[in-house]
């Protein structure tokens, strides 16, 4: 035990004497200033470190954002061609699908057909019949619709049939839905009649 406490005495003794000479002292001391411009430096830096990371993904974000202004600008002139190629077909498509509904306009069109087949109109209602508008609005704004109406005919089947093509084949663009056939007795007389459900198609607003 004597021995242990002797060679700790001497040890603290040289740790004393090391630390009591210039050169030990400027070594602390350089240690300890190191150590401080590290802790400072840290501190300075890190905002900046911080900029820089921000940047770093703003510049992604810029990148990744005109890769897709590039495509748009690539859609846009695709869109740009196919619409000058198909020019002088915007006439046609907007008898078919006219950009308000017309809708009085299209039902003189089916009773005309009706007329040239020689079928007897029985009825002709519609659901609702859409207003037209007071003022244009923008085409963006716009999707296609269609308004239903039933309209029930009397004729022999091969003018009934050539009416139901003359509605599918028509300028303007009549979706028949279905066509339901029936029989009627009228004074000893077969008469065929068909009750056709056609939906009326335009561009209107979209809701």
């Amino acid at each position: 035990m004597a021995t242990l406490n002797f060679r700790q005495k001497q040890f603290n003794q040289a740790l004393t004497q090391f630390y009591a000479k210039p050169v030990a002292k400027v070594s602390l001391e350089l240690f300890f200033s190191i150590i401080t411009v590290i802790v400072f430096a840290l501190f300075a830096i890190r905002p900046t470190l911080i900029t820089m990371s921000d940047l770093i993904k703003e510049i992604d974000d810029k990148k990744a954002l005109d890769n897709k202004l590039k495509q748009k600008i690539a859609e846009l002139s695709t869109v740009q061609s196919i619409y000058l190629s198909n020019q002088d077909r915007w006439p046609v498509l907007d008898k078919a699908i006219p950009l308000t509904p017309q809708f009085d306009q299209a039902v003189l069109m089916i009773e005309k057909m009706a007329s040239d087949h020689n079928l007897l109109i029985m009825s002709m209602n519609a659901k609702e019949v859409p207003p037209e508008p007071v003022k244009d609005v923008d085409f963006s704004q716009k999707s296609r619709t269609s308004r239903s109406i039933s309209v029930g005919v009397i004729g022999d089947y091969a003018s009934i049939r050539a009416f139901a093509e003359d509605l599918r084949n028509s300028q303007r663009m009549f979706v028949v839905e279905s066509i339901v056939f029936s029989v009627t007795d009228q004074q000893g007389s077969k008469q065929l009649r068909a009750m056709f459900n056609v939906n009326i198609e335009y561009f209107g607003p979209t809701q």
